[in-house]
């Protein structure tokens, strides 16, 4: 068993537990690092204890792998820890990076340290539905182009937030399954298509501000270079009525458990082909059962519905681990996400200070 490769997973909230369970599953020695757990960590499968330490730089012994599952705006303080320990770790980073006013020190960290490997992982690009979606796509309207991609990715994260679980105050609903949602995109759009999205200037986002929470709800759209429609809405807050409220399309489906709502649809010709990710609400309040995904195919001749049993967690952890460990070279981190949330929040930075100067702030459309 000691010869197993050992990974620590930085940070054991919810995103660290899920990280801890799958890489035990994986097969490998699991340890911890969070200053604020309370009580003695234990095996996701095994149910024994494993190590765990308050701060990187007191986890004894080597570590071949280091998963940061921290909130946004401590990663690269986290990842500066590590790097200092081992110049030549192994890391994977979950999305977003880090901050769009991070990534100068993000960069210079991966200037400084050539020999360290790090991978910046989300889960939607590994997302075998999607691809299965688009395979739907071509085998029904093989001679149709795309006219309309949309994404629509909510949670009600209200609870969470009034307790204290982690608000991204810099990018407000950007900075949650936005990032998702660019992965989703990517898969979906022709990677020069994606590219001139992602890299261009937002066209038109409207959203609901909040006091405290910042952007609660939001959704943009773009109409690319070929014509293509993209729209791309989320809502941490449930749906809220009026403009910024769920688009049409989104409403013949239901929220599942936690106000989960992960669809993504292509839109060519006279058929629509729609990818419900899990969790998958059912007609009786129930969910189908865990990482089962249905597509549906809209078409001028009837609806065909297919079920698909995925986990893209899992994929983009194991194929993440696989690149880490070995030895072939890595491509540089992918920091466009981050300037992407980063620009679309800052159309509400300015007109959250300008209201907030004029003591308007009350978190309406903006």
């Amino acid at each position: 068993m000691n010869d197993l490769p050992r990974v620590c997973v930085v940070g054991y909230g919810v995103a660290g537990r899920l990280h801890h369970r799958l890489l035990e599953a994986a097969g490998l020695r699991v340890c911890t690092v969070d200053p604020a757990l309370t009580g003695v960590p234990v095996g996701a499968h095994s149910r024994r204890a494993i190590e765990h330490s308050p701060a990187v730089r007191d986890m004894p012994g080597p570590v071949n792998l280091w998963s940061l599952c921290t909130p946004t705006q401590v990663h690269t303080d986290v990842l500066a820890e590590v790097l200092e320990r081992d110049p030549r770790a192994r890391v994977i980073m979950e999305k977003p990076a880090c901050r769009a006013q991070d990534v100068p020190r993000l960069l210079a960290l991966l200037e400084r340290y050539p020999e360290a490997r790090v991978v910046v992982m989300n889960q939607y690009r590994h997302a075998h539905a999607l691809r299965l979606l688009d395979d739907l796509r071509r085998q029904h309207m093989p001679d149709q182009p795309v006219t309309a991609v949309r994404v629509a990715f909510s949670k009600d994260r209200r609870a969470d937030m009034a307790a204290g679980r982690f608000i991204d105050r810099d990018h407000g609903v950007f900075g949650y399954e936005w990032p998702h949602m660019l992965a989703v995109a990517s898969r979906l759009l022709p990677p020069d298509t994606y590219r001139g999205y992602v890299e261009g200037p937002v066209q038109d986002v409207h959203g609901v501000v909040h006091d405290d929470y910042f952007v609660t709800t939001a959704r943009e759209r773009a109409v690319l270079a070929d014509g293509v429609e993209l729209e791309l809405y989320s809502s941490v807050v449930g749906d809220p009525p009026g403009d910024t409220g769920a688009p049409d399309w989104t409403r013949p489906f239901r929220h599942s458990t936690g106000g989960r709502r992960r669809l993504a649809q292509i839109q060519t010709g006279p058929a629509l082909f729609t990818a419900e990710m899990d969790p998958v609400a059912l007609p009786d309040g129930g969910r189908l059962p865990a990482n089962t995904h249905r597509l549906t195919a809209q078409l001028p001749t009837g609806c065909q519905e297919v079920l698909v049993n995925d986990s893209p967690m899992d994929n983009a952890l194991r194929t993440a681990v696989a690149r880490l460990l070995g030895d072939l070279p890595l491509p540089p981190v992918d920091l466009t996400p981050v300037h992407r949330i980063s620009a679309l929040a800052a159309r509400f930075g300015r007109d959250r200070a300008t209201a907030a100067a004029a003591g308007q702030l009350s978190g309406g459309a903006v």
